[in-house]
């Protein structure tokens, strides 16, 4: 499971706002604020040393203090990245982030390293601490594998079946969320993607009639969003002001709120079926992530309580929507963009269609391979972050390399997935967008026809992570994404309006996000099927 989950989703003024609003109405409160501001002001201390040599990057000078450079990688990271790649890409470096020093190793360590045990070198606990620790409410996570053990075991090898229920609750959600569109009419695609992405997961996660519960659904959104405005907001300030902080922060409170209000919601379901299990011999159990979390937990132990089996199917929720919500916006302006795709993927389908009858069957989405690419490369395009393979060093003793270089312990490293996807040594053309590149790879051959897809992990595309600990959800969003696409592809046409492009792209810390309300106009085809 790797952090993406913030990314195409911020905006400047939601952070901002997210700051700003007075939550108590104390008169204190904006003392308090007041007070965080000049903290960050006075944080001027430079980095420690921990024994390993490795050289930072992002400084002006060696005598420049600390909080400046890592001010600087808040607002400017893509170029901090980019020149620490440049000038140390075999070799280690450091970054200095607001929450701490990180510290970016080569693409050489990572069999090494993906391979390590996590009780020497943790993925879980890389990303709670890049949701912000215990302020984000996720350190659950870090307690048990269930969620993740769930999604690999129970969703992942059933997701085949899956794919009627999903097109089911897709159709549904589209008469729920879209407009008529007889005629061109301007849409935010932003909100549009993620309101479908999170009826369809919800349709797997909680089934019927929950998934369509809409208060649940607002707590689940509301959720979503404010544990990645806290997560954000705690960045942008030292460690030791955070426990003020999370007083105070707006997005703390209200995404308290959502917890309180999901579990509301849920620890009645998860009762009522446990009520049923023991009562009722015909019962025939849901076939949902819900349901896997219970089955995969011990009776007796903490993590069996309706309590947890609720909080942990949130956090598993939280991270499922929002990063794949903005892969979709990603791939839908990149299809705007490039209107020459729309027409090579909406034949495709149609084709695969024709083959299959004119009917869809569970084996239709594996079989559109050009749109596999066309997300891949859309992925490679527009990294979630610029950051990843993230990982805590948990050894006393640090972490040897097979060079000799030590990794101290409570380090944190990571590599630069985005830096390597834009490298013309690892990527052929690699600053020309060819939504085709992986649809090619995959036709030289039989040994090839299974590699270089969508949800595909490897050296050169680590987006949805590396190793065991990928993103076990990947191959669901995945799926997703290509029910969607094939909708929208089927039934609308899509521009830009006259004189508008795609949308302008920014960045906070890692993270790139674009402006959310970049206008996209749909209209529905004449010969839609």
């Amino acid at each position: 499971m790797d952090n993406s989950t913030i990314a195409g989703t911020l905006s400047d003024y939601s952070i901002i706002q997210g700051f700003l609003w007075n939550p108590t109405g104390l008169p204190w409160s904006r003392l308090l604020i007041a007070f965080l501001v000049i903290s960050l002001g006075t944080w001027a201390y430079f980095p420690k040393s921990d024994g390993l040599i490795a050289p930072f990057v992002g400084y002006s000078s060696s005598w420049e203090p600390g909080f400046i450079a890592r001010l600087r990688f808040t607002f400017r990271s893509p170029s901090i990245i980019s020149e620490g790649y440049s000038k140390s890409r075999d070799s280690t470096y450091r970054i200095s982030r607001t929450d701490g020093d990180v510290i970016v190793i080569p693409r050489k360590y990572l069999d090494e390293l993906h391979n390590a045990p996590p009780e020497r070198l943790s993925s879980i606990q890389g990303l709670i601490k890049n949701f912000g620790g215990k302020y984000s409410g996720i350190t659950l996570l870090g307690e048990s594998e269930i969620g993740t053990r769930a999604l690999q075991s129970k969703i992942t090898p059933r997701l085949v079946q899956f794919t009627d229920v999903m097109r089911d609750e897709l159709d549904y959600a589209i008469q729920k969320v879209l407009p008529d569109c007889q005629d061109w009419t301007s849409v935010s695609i932003q909100p549009m993607m993620l309101n479908l992405i999170e009826r369809v997961t919800n349709r797997v996660f909680v089934g019927l009639p929950l998934c369509r519960n809409e208060e649940w659904l607002d707590a689940l959104h509301r959720h979503a969003h404010n544990v990645t405005l806290t997560q954000v907001s705690m960045r942008l300030f030292p460690l030791f002001v955070r426990p003020l902080l999370n007083l105070v922060l707006p997005a703390a409170h209200r995404y308290r709120a959502a917890v309180r209000d999901s579990k509301r919601i849920l620890v009645p379901e998860i009762e009522r079926r446990r009520r049923l299990e023991e009562s009722d011999p015909d019962y025939e159990k849901p076939q949902d992530l819900l349901q896997a979390i219970m089955d995969l937990s011990t009776q007796g132990d903490k993590n069996s309580e309706p309590d947890n089996v609720a909080h942990r199917h949130l956090l598993v929720t939280l991270v499922a929507g929002h990063s794949v919500a903005a892969a979709g916006c990603q791939a839908v302006f990149d299809l705007v963009s490039r209107p020459e795709y729309i027409e090579i993927l909406r034949d495709e389908v149609l084709e695969v269609l024709r083959r299959d009858g004119g009917e869809w069957n569970k084996q239709t989405l594996g079989k559109l391979w050009k749109m596999d690419s066309f997300l891949r490369e859309s992925q490679r395009w527009n990294p979630p972050s610029l950051l990843g393979f993230h990982r805590i060093v948990q050894d006393p003793e640090g972490f040897v390399l097979h060079d000799g270089v030590r990794l101290p312990p409570g380090a944190h490293v990571c590599i630069t997935p985005a830096s390597f996807g834009h490298d013309p040594s690892v990527i052929a053309r690699a600053d020309e967008f060819d939504g085709l590149r992986y649809y090619a790879q995959r036709m030289r051959g039989p040994d090839e026809a299974n590699k270089h897809q969508h949800a595909t992990v490897d050296r050169e595309h680590m987006h949805f992570g590396y190793g065991s600990w990928s993103c076990p959800g990947r191959f669901l969003a995945s799926a997703e994404l290509k029910l969607i696409l094939v909708e929208l592809l089927l039934r609308w046409e899509l521009r830009y309006p006259e004189g508008k492009s795609g949308p302008a792209k920014s960045s906070i810390e890692e993270f790139p996000y674009i402006d959310v309300n970049t206008p996209l106009l749909m209209k529905r085809r004449t010969a839609a099927m």
